[in-house]
């Protein structure tokens, strides 16, 4: 019975987790799970998105005039896994004496990715300057590998 509760408490908590993402979505679903936040700073906005872990390929955010800014800077994540090939090299050594054995073992590891991969690890982070940008409401445009470009309003808080 205790097994039973602790295997549906860890379903919905990795559902939840699953679930979670940041608040402003888009205006129509561009085939994958994508969405955003914002935080004013000083002198830049910083928008996070969540590409549903897919590359970041485009993005620009459109003021309340229509006026088009592109982003000062842009931090991508990590790239997501993807085919590798792994070498392992390794050495062995057992000692016989009074009727038992020991074994130890060294080792090498090394993984090369092949080829190029669309998925990412984490949220993009992009930043746009204040002076361009002026208050929000903006409307994020954003384009992903494999999804349809998605349009986000980021209204003002």
């Amino acid at each position: 019975m205790k097994a039973t509760h602790g295997l549906l408490g860890l379903a919905v908590g990795l559902s939840a987790c699953s679930a979670a993402g940041l608040p402003f979505k888009p205006e129509t679903p561009p085939g994958s799970a994508i969405s955003a936040d914002y935080m004013m700073l000083a002198d830049r906005v910083r928008i996070e998105v969540d590409t549903g872990g897919y590359r970041l390929e485009d993005v620009q955010l459109v003021r309340s005039d229509g006026a088009v800014v592109r982003p000062q800077t842009i931090e991508s994540p990590p790239p997501g896994t993807g085919s590798s090939i792994g070498l392992g090299i390794g050495t062995g050594r057992t000692s016989y004496g009074g009727g038992g054995a020991v074994g130890v073992g060294t080792g090498i590891g090394m993984e090369v990715p092949v080829g190029t991969s669309n998925r990412v690890q984490g949220n993009t982070l992009i930043y746009f300057d204040l002076n361009q940008t002026g208050p929000p409401p903006w409307r994020l445009t954003v384009k992903v590998a494999e999804a349809s470009p998605a349009t986000i309003v980021l209204p003002p808080r």
